[in-house]
């Protein structure tokens, strides 16, 4: 496996409430069901409710590792792999060190140290760790995969309920039907157009018209200059002044020219 392969991945606070809420409950259980240490509670009063302690912070953990995790998947733009298993080496270790400080302060009454610590994790924190761990995986794995395609399909259902442009050219059955966001912009050469346009990467398609026959049958262009129409919609960059002035995107390499007569007229959008 490819640490580095994406993972899915979903920001969303209420997903990760849930997950959280699940995990603290089910060691919750495990912790009041199955007493699988001996801590010193068999006498006491309300000592289901002290073993629910547990559970609240293991769900604290998970939570402040999220918010964690988040400002990293802010910053990196992704997910991986190894992230993921950070992630959950992290969690496990912070969920860990909260148990033992809560073990150690209500239920043995001795002062926190280093020597404890390490006895905790040896004699109960390993031992809970598979326990913990695979059910956090599971219910990363399937529950935030779930929501990323859920996002995905609403993402393809929004795109197929915009609005579609079909663009013809004088020549029988010459057309292009793309998504009006898709098409970013037209270039002039001599009878024919070239239509530049998205589809997965950067794809053109060239067409008998001129100019003015593509922004009759797509109004919404403009025309920064006579061999160009530019959709609007798209973040072009405006660089120069009105004796040079060019348009630039990020995903085409072709820098597209500003005449002097649009340039008071294409700045504002730009600017």
């Amino acid at each position: 496996m490819n640490l580095n392969n994406p993972f899915p991945y979903n920001p969303t606070f209420k997903q990760h409430f849930l997950i959280a809420a699940v995990l603290g409950i089910l060691l919750s259980f495990i912790l009041i069901a199955l007493q699988p240490f001996n801590l010193s509670i068999a006498s006491r009063e309300h000592k289901a409710l002290l073993l629910v302690g547990f559970g609240f912070l293991k769900f604290i953990s998970y939570l402040t590792s999220h918010f964690i995790a988040n400002d990293l998947y802010r910053k990196l733009n992704t997910w991986t792999v190894w992230n993921e298993i950070v992630f959950l080496l992290l969690s496990s270790l912070m969920g860990m060190i909260f148990s033992y400080i809560y073990l150690d302060l209500v239920f043995e009454k001795h002062p926190l140290s280093f020597n404890r610590l390490a006895l905790f994790f040896y004699y109960i924190g390993l031992p809970l760790f598979p326990l913990v761990v695979f059910p956090k995986v599971v219910l990363r794995y399937l529950l935030i995969k779930d929501s990323t395609l859920n996002s995905e399909e609403k993402t393809l259902i929004i795109k197929e309920q915009q609005e579609k442009l079909t663009l013809k050219g004088q020549n029988n059955n010459e057309e292009l039907t793309l998504f009006k966001e898709d098409l970013l912009y037209v270039k002039s050469l001599d009878n024919y157009v070239v239509v530049n346009y998205k589809n997965k990467n950067i794809e053109s398609k060239i067409l008998r018209a001129r100019l003015g026959d593509i922004l009759s049958q797509a109004p919404f262009l403009i025309q920064p200059h006579r061999s160009y129409l530019i959709n609007p919609e798209h973040s072009f960059k405006l660089q120069g002044n009105s004796q040079k002035a060019t348009l630039t995107l990020t995903s085409i390499e072709e820098t597209i020219p500003i005449s002097r007569a649009s340039y008071k007229t294409v700045k504002p959008l730009f600017n």
